[in-house]
Parts: C-alpha cells; structure tokens; sequence
C-alpha cells in the first residue's frame, strides 16, 4: 500500500507537470527586431501580419498597441483610432485587477499573466490618436486625446504604487506620474483652437513637471515653453502668474521673444530612434544553510533580495547549500537610429529640433521603480518551486527530477514592452507669415548631415498653429 500511494503521488506530479508545461511552453515570439526592419522599409501590411501572428491570449493589450502603432504610420488613421481605443478599454479593465490574484504565474511565470503595459506606454495612445485626429481633419478629438495623455498617466503609475511591494519602490514610481511634454502638447493644442485659459494652465503644469523631473528625464524646460507661458499668460492678464513663475524658475524665460501677431508656427514633433527594450537575465542566489531560520518564504525570500547585489557576501561559517537560478528582466540599450535631429525651414526662416522628452530613460526610471518588488515576486516563485521540487524527491526521486526540471523549463522573465516606441520626442517651432507655405524638413545625423528630406504644403492662420509628427525610420 505504501508503494502504491508513493506511486501515485509520483504520477501526480508527472501529470500536473505535463497539464501546466503545455501551456507555460507557448511563449510570445520576439518581434520587435522583425517589426523594426518592416516598419524601416515601410512595408506596413508584412508589419501588420507580424503583429497578427505573435498574437497569444496574455498580449492581447501589446498586440493592440503594435496594431495601432503601424496603422498610425501607415496613414490609416481611422483603423489606428480604434486598435487604439480597444486598447484603451483592454488597460482600463486589466489595471481594475490585481496581478496577485493570477495564480498561475507563481507555478511557472509572468508571462502568463497578462500584459498590462507601462504607464508610460499606455500615455502614448492618445498622443498618437490626438495626431491620427489632426490628420484626420479633427481638432476637437485631438485636444480630448491630449487631455487624456496625462490623466491617463497619472491613473496608471497610481494603480501601479499600489501594487508594489516595498515603501522604497512605490515612493520611487510616484515620481513617474507626470510628464512636461505630454501637458505642453495638450497646451498648443488648446492654444491653436483659441482656448487659452485652458492652455496657460496646460503650459504653467507643464513648466512645473519638467522642473520636478529634469534628474529623471534629463531635459530642462525648453525655452519655447517660457515663450508660450508669457505670451499665454499676458494675453489673458495672468501677469502676476507670469512673474510669480519668472520669480521662481527664471530659467525658463531666458531668451524669450515675442510672435509677431500676424504669423502662426509649424509645430513639428519628430520621434527618433528605438526606445530601450527589456531583455531576460539569469541570477544565481545562493540559498545557505542557516535559511531553515525564516518563519515564511515571504520572510525567505526578502533576504535573498539582498544577495542580488553586488559586493553581497554571506559572512564567515556559513555555506551554500544549493544555487537558485531565477530569470529576471533587465533593460537592454536604447537604439538612436540614423537620425537624431531635424531642420525645418521655409521663407527663408530656419529652426532645429530640440529634445523635449526622453522615452528611454522613463523606461528605465519605471523598470528601476519596480524591480525590487519584481526580483522579490521571482524569488518568492523560484523558492515554491524549490520547495515542491524537495517535496517530490523526498516522496519519488524521479517525480523530484521531473519537478526540478519542470522549474527549470519554465523559468522565464517577463521581457514584454511596447519595443516599437521612439527613443526620444524632439521639437521645432518655426514661425511663418500666415498664408501656405512650402516646408522642408531636413532630417540630419549624429553629424548633423541631412540624411534625407521632404517638403510639406503647409497653411498658416494668423496666431494659428499646424502639427506635423514625423518618424524618420
């Protein structure tokens, strides 16, 4: 009987390991390398099938944001509005629910939980769906779009604080939850349709969020933003707002001038590069022979944070019994891409993009905010397993083995990110007489050689303002 029972445990664990490994085993293909080298050749329809054919059930939110993404550079900017604002629907609903109550993931890993996206990430939507609506002819749903861009950043690093584990990690994500750019956006936007309460205020929070995050992003205020704070702020008789700010931050109105009345400017925002993509490394934690102390695995597994870092040593008398390998995710380098500027010039007037958000370094800043509550959760993981691998092998030393390798196979981390993002958001403002114009964008390399150019119909109203995105790939 004893023999029986022991075997049948042992099958057990041979069945739950072959029930559990057909599904950990179906992972998300690679494609951002693949999607890269379409969308730089512009053959959007082979991008659309590449995004079509990783579709698995747990990316359903990245295959919608690729989706949208390649529709928008197409030019098909209805079908890209609404992979979009499925999207959309998809993160509202995902972020409703806790990452802790999807079990699954503690029997193999991550991947099988679904992809929520970054809340960096998720505030490029409307960005994208504000300029597929100014392309489309519709100003009104842009400035809805970019008034979303940065409440929807705000609601998403909200409901990520919540979920992470440490004080340190979730005050660290806190600071994430504003962008410069993104409310100066939303500000020209209200700006160009005449709503200029609305825009000073847009252009007042945008000062303040560059000047609080500047270590984060690495960008000061541009100064055209200073220009837009006075030129708003006087035309509304905010002067005290505008020397209030002046007293504060000086720096943000230093070389400011005045637009002539009767111009308007082309707003040209040019998205460089590739940001940077996560990749999957392996650690080894040593698990030693004084771990028998700790009353929990949670308990367990907030030490071993510790042994993950550099210059950790175990002290004297103590040994190592056993290795852990768990798989964590890592940030891999950014890529800037031929290139990294452009000029933009008509009417014998010329000006040069200058940078305004850094996408890279807000990838970093959010994976660096979570990783301590990420390698915790995977050590948490790698030690269940450890733990049901010894169960095993003290009852069948086959179903140990089998167990154990079971650990082993499905040891990944979670490497999912929008990869097709743009490395960096540079801007140039080029004030013209009102009337059509023929613009010419130089598109210029880390030398500042023009590697190609185009030229643009442009018409300008007095006062007014034209949006041009470009993706040079």
């Amino acid at each position: 009987m004893a023999w029986f029972e022991t075997r049948r445990r042992g099958r057990g664990f041979v069945v739950a390991l072959a029930v559990v490994s057909c599904t950990a085993c179906v992972t998300t293909t690679p494609v951002d390398e693949s999607l890269e080298a379409e969308l730089s050749s512009g053959r959007y329809d082979r991008a659309l099938d590449l995004v079509a054919a990783d579709r698995r059930s747990a990316d359903r939110l990245l295959t919608l944001l690729q989706r949208g993404h390649v529709l928008h550079y197409a030019g098909r900017f209805d079908e890209s509005n609404a992979a979009f604002q499925h999207a959309e629907d998809l993160a509202a609903d995902l972020y409703t629910r806790s990452v802790s109550r999807q079990a699954a993931s503690i029997l193999t890993n991550d991947l099988t939980i679904e992809y929520r996206a970054e809340p960096f990430e998720l505030a490029m939507v409307p960005y994208y769906r504000a300029f597929n609506y100014l392309s489309l002819g519709d100003p009104d749903g842009a400035q809805v779009e970019a008034r979303k861009a940065t409440l929807t950043l705000a609601d998403a690093v909200e409901a990520t604080v919540r979920e992470l584990d440490r004080p340190e990690d979730r005050a660290a994500a806190e600071r994430l939850g504003d962008n410069g750019f993104l409310h100066w956006f939303s500000g020209l936007l209200y700006e160009s349709d005449g709503a200029l309460n609305d825009a000073f205020i847009a252009y007042r929070n945008a000062a303040r969020a560059y000047l609080a995050t500047r270590d984060l992003t690495g960008l000061a205020p541009p100064a055209d933003l200073g220009r837009d704070l006075e030129r708003v702020g006087l035309a509304i008789g905010f002067r005290d707002e505008v020397e209030q700010l002046r007293t504060e931050a000086p720096e943000l109105f230093e070389g400011v001038a005045p637009r002539p009345a009767a111009s308007g400017e082309v707003v040209l925002v040019l998205e460089g590069g590739w940001v940077a993509r996560k990749q999957e490394t392996m650690l080894n934690l040593p698990i030693l022979d004084v771990d028998r102390r700790y009353g929990s695995q949670e308990a367990w597994a907030e030490a071993m944070v510790g042994r993950a870092s550099s210059g950790w040593s175990a002290g004297p008398g103590v040994s190592v019994d056993y290795w852990l390998t768990v798989a964590m995710p890592t940030m891999g380098p950014s890529s800037t891409g031929t290139v990294v500027s452009a000029r933009i010039s008509a009417a014998g007037i010329r000006e040069s993009t200058v940078p305004v958000d850094d996408l890279t370094r807000r990838a970093v800043a959010t994976f660096e905010a979570k990783r301590g509550t990420i390698l915790f959760r995977t050590i948490l993981r790698a030690l269940a397993k450890y733990a049901a691998t010894e169960a095993a092998a003290r009852e069948n030393e086959v179903a140990g083995v089998l167990v154990n390798l079971f650990g082993v196979v499905t040891e990944r981390a979670d490497t999912r990110c929008w990869g097709t993002l743009p490395d960096r958001l540079s801007m140039a403002r080029l004030q013209l007489p009102a009337g059509d114009h023929e613009v010419t964008i130089d598109y210029l390399d880390h030398s500042g050689v023009a590697v190609t150019s185009e030229t643009v119909p442009v018409r300008i109203e007095a006062g007014g303002l034209a949006f041009l995105n470009r993706r040079p790939f």
